[in-house]
């Protein structure tokens, strides 16, 4: 989220997904209850060899928040530790203890490894264990959907294409039928474009498409019945494709001291592979412009993007302690405004490291 600132086994049958080619395998893992403690039993996978990236799906209620609370592998390596949880206040996220961030996502989430080189994927035997969790932090009692996208070396040659679906709210006055005669939309899409073609993606195809008009004005952020989560809705029935959603605004919901105004948020870190019209699918953009800021629509398409496809912030914004978290690439520099990725959206904000690009490849998109 980026501000305007003064930022139990189971048997399941792998299936080729049309979409990705042989390069992408979906396997799903049947549905699991957590227990009183919030966890579920072990879920085991293989991992298959020449697999360079997986992808954990989790989908359940959309009141529930839901983050992995181990993942090991038959040697006993932990790639997320299984007693993390007891050493956090808060189970939003696991990033000290997890040399491989994740985050939690309300409704569904993903979660991408290997999204820094600091681990690595070793094919056999895996177990992993989801955690759900109230809007209190409570854990609950609840049934889950698991599956795992399996993601190989693409082919000698091939483009790495990325479809992207824009989603007209009618804010600006923009539709599908007149949005690429908008200057601003124009340069936008050309600039984030440039920006991430350093990792060879090229967006395409660009397809325009009208959604609910309802979504111009996003102030709620939280819960199923929120505008973003409706917002994100709008996009069901839409081709398989990220959606880009352009808003009026979205709102400011704490954590940005001097800031009113989200310039972009995304559906989460990862999105869902593939997925489209669930409520956390897409990125949201905000179109206004503060007063005294320059137009960072581009920038912030791309960064937005970035998280999509697995991106954490190079560095956070610093605290009163006067340190921020970093992420866990080893080539990012600390505190680095020119960084594509850098907590506060600036036109500076152009490069991508080494890492940054391999985990970009890795997306299943």
């Amino acid at each position: 989220m980026d501000a305007a600132s003064t930022d139990a086994a189971v048997d399941g049958a792998a299936t080729v997904d049309t979409a990705g080619g042989p390069r992408l395998t979906h396997l799903p893992l049947g549905t699991h209850t957590t227990a009183a403690d919030g966890r579920t039993g072990a879920i085991s996978f293989d991992l298959p060899v020449g697999v360079t990236a997986v992808v954990i799906r989790v989908e359940g209620d959309p009141a529930f928040h839901y983050i992995l609370a181990a993942l090991e592998r038959d040697a006993g390596f932990s790639l997320v530790p299984k007693a993390w949880l007891d050493q956090v206040s808060v189970p939003d996220a696991c990033v000290g203890p997890c040399a491989n961030r994740i985050v939690s996502q309300p409704g569904a989430a993903a979660f991408l490894f290997p999204n820094t080189p600091l681990i690595d994927m070793r094919p056999g035997p895996h177990r992993l264990r989801v955690y759900a969790f109230d809007a209190s932090r409570k854990p609950v009692k609840t049934a889950v959907q698991v599956a795992v996208d399996f993601v190989r070396p693409s082919a000698p040659g091939m483009a790495w294409q990325l479809p992207v679906n824009v989603c007209l709210t009618g804010a600006m006055g923009w539709t599908a039928a007149n949005a690429l005669q908008q200057p601003r939309l124009k340069t936008a899409l050309k600039k984030a474009q440039v920006l991430l073609a350093p990792a060879g993606i090229t967006l395409e195809p660009i397809r325009l498409f009208d959604v609910s008009h309802k979504g111009q004005y996003i102030a709620t952020q939280v819960g199923p019945k929120s505008d973003l989560m409706q917002l994100f809705l709008s996009g069901k029935g839409l081709p398989v494709g990220l959606n880009v959603f352009l808003t009026e605004r979205v709102v400011a919901v704490g954590g940005f001291p001097g800031a009113n105004v989200v310039l972009g948020l995304s559906g989460g870190i990862p999105g869902l592979p593939n997925s489209v019209g669930h409520a956390r699918d897409g990125i949201a953009l905000s179109l206004f412009v503060p007063t005294g800021q320059v137009d960072v629509l581009g920038h912030t398409m791309a960064h937005e993007i970035g998280h999509y496809l697995g991106l954490f912030h190079s560095s956070e914004a610093k605290a009163a302690s006067g340190k921020g978290a970093h992420d866990t690439l080893p080539d990012t520099a600390e505190d680095d405004a020119t960084n594509l990725m850098y907590w506060s959206v600036g036109t500076q904000a152009t490069q991508l490291s080494h890492e940054q690009i391999q985990v970009l490849r890795r997306s299943p998109w």
